[in-house]
């Protein structure tokens, strides 16, 4: 797994927030429209893993910020993606460690390590239970990626 540059992958916001609609952006590739259209604003970190992307979008709201998670084909399609979020908490994109071949790790709130699995190939998930709390995806029977999290050794 790879960082990508920022030159390589950004994105142009389409719809901004608002008390209605979350933000949407398009995801542009060397300043071309790739016409993928994701929840989210700012764009956190951007990854290559075998033929797949992997995004990490914010939504830009204080107090109530989203880390939208979107796992990109060849094709710029959504193979899967995630949503991480509590009501009235910001979060911050932070510490993003790449040392594992198929696992990412970072914080998105302050107390609470987080680690994304990338699998091979699609495995059976019941919705809704199989993430941990505040994590939330559409309703499918199967993942592409994993997340898991664990309160971090150094808060109390």
């Amino acid at each position: 797994m790879k960082l990508i540059s920022t030159s390589d992958y950004t994105v142009r916001l389409v719809t901004p927030p608002n008390d209605k609609t979350n933000p949407q952006c398009e995801v542009m590739l060397n300043g071309a429209p790739t016409g993928t259209i994701v929840d989210g604003a700012i764009l956190e970190a951007a990854l290559k893993w075998h033929e797949y992307t992997l995004l990490f979008l914010t939504d830009d709201i204080p107090f109530e910020d989203a880390l939208r998670i979107y796992l990109l084909d060849e094709k710029f399609n959504v193979m899967d993606s995630a949503q991480i979020m509590w009501i009235y908490a910001t979060g911050i994109f932070s510490h993003l460690d790449l040392s594992q071949p198929d696992a990412v790790s970072f914080r998105f709130f302050a107390d609470l390590n987080w680690t994304l699995t990338l699998l091979p190939e699609r495995a059976f998930a019941l919705p809704i239970i199989s993430d941990p709390l505040s994590v939330s995806r559409p309703f499918k029977f199967y993942r592409r990626f994993r997340i898991s999290n664990k309160q971090s050794p150094d808060t109390d």
